[in-house]
């Protein structure tokens, strides 16, 4: 089964939702400003699968029934997501995003920053009009978190001594943090609130958008780009710290390590892609990797155990899976 019937699939448990969102979503965008709709509509043309609103949804759906504050959180979430991958495209010097243009390629970065600055303000103008307490909690913990990832990241950049706690840390913030965020807007929206552990879903959230980044970190190195959507090595080339290597660099044997770190110290570090590629396969990060990811998502798994049997449950134990298993 292909990826994006596996989705499709897992889509149409909560086709009804979706589809309110995607109206809500770009009304919330419309602008008498014509830079900003053009930009939009090129964001919205190259858009992900909208993991975040899909786990909104199918949660709040688990033992009750998504709200209209529902379809609000998840155009929050998405808002949020969009306007930091906007910006990461400038930090990180990118020219492609999902096999397309980035924002920055294709105008500018002056144009990329204000745009960005005018999803996270749409984003917080929703969450000022709902006034909903947990919703104001999540949104408020989650802006700060991914902020402070990006920051720690950016200071660790070329840093090849970082240790595992470090990065988890790293990605737990920049990447986990929307995810688990995600995760408890659906539990806090959901026409059942009180059946909801909402702890427990920041947990959920937490080991899924951990197995997620694990998975991004051996796309780099294991990818097809034409499916990736972006370069193989693109990690390398941007100094981001990735688990396989970062086990590789501190389990080696064969003292390589300290030639290794030359070769990610040139300019043009791709031209030393396959030797890179070869070193993290021969000491144990891809496979190190895979384990990590795998124990994430069994306990992701496990905390959906006590929920009854339903379609959102199978689609969520669904996504979890693909999660695991995705080729972008």
């Amino acid at each position: 089964m292909t990826e994006i019937v596996e989705i499709q699939e897992i889509n149409s448990v909560v086709n009804r939702e979706l589809s309110l969102f995607e109206e809500a979503f770009l009304r919330t965008l419309k602008t008498n400003v014509h830079l900003i709709d053009s930009v939009i509509s090129y964001v919205a043309a190259h858009r992900g699968k909208r993991l975040r609103p899909l786990l909104i949804f199918l949660i709040a759906n688990l033992e009750g029934e998504s709200t209209s504050l529902s379809i609000d959180s998840a155009v929050i979430a998405e808002l949020i997501h969009t306007a930091t991958l906007i910006h990461d495209d400038i930090v990180d010097e990118a020219d492609l995003r999902r096999g397309a243009p980035s924002v920055n390629a294709v105008w500018n970065n002056q144009v990329s920053v204000l745009v960005g600055d005018f999803l996270f303000s749409q984003a917080l103008q929703k969450m000022v009009q709902l006034n909903h307490p947990d919703i104001n909690r999540i949104i408020a913990r989650v802006t700060i978190q991914m902020s402070e990832g990006e920051l720690l990241q950016i200071e660790r950049a070329q840093g090849y001594e970082l240790d595992e706690t470090t990065y988890f840390r790293m990605i737990s913030d920049k990447t986990a943090s929307l995810i688990s965020a995600s995760c408890q807007l659906g539990a806090a929206t959901s026409s059942n609130r009180k059946a909801y552990p909402v702890q427990e879903f920041w947990h959920f959230g937490e080991y899924l958008g951990r197995a997620f980044q694990i998975q991004d970190d051996l796309l780099d190195y294991l990818g097809d780009v034409g499916i990736v959507g972006k370069p193989v090595g693109n990690d390398l080339k941007e100094s981001k710290i990735t688990l396989p290597l970062l086990y590789a660099l501190n389990n080696c044997n064969n003292g390589k390590g300290e030639a290794i770190k030359k070769l990610l110290e040139e300019d043009d570090v791709l031209n030393n892609f396959a030797e890179i590629k070869e070193f993290v396969i021969e000491n144990g990060g891809v496979e190190y990797s895979r384990l990590r990811a795998n124990d994430y998502i069994q306990k992701a798994l496990s905390l959906l155990r006590p929920f009854k049997p339903s379609p959102y449950k199978e689609a969520l134990v669904n996504l979890v899976e693909f999660t695991a298993n995705r080729e972008k």
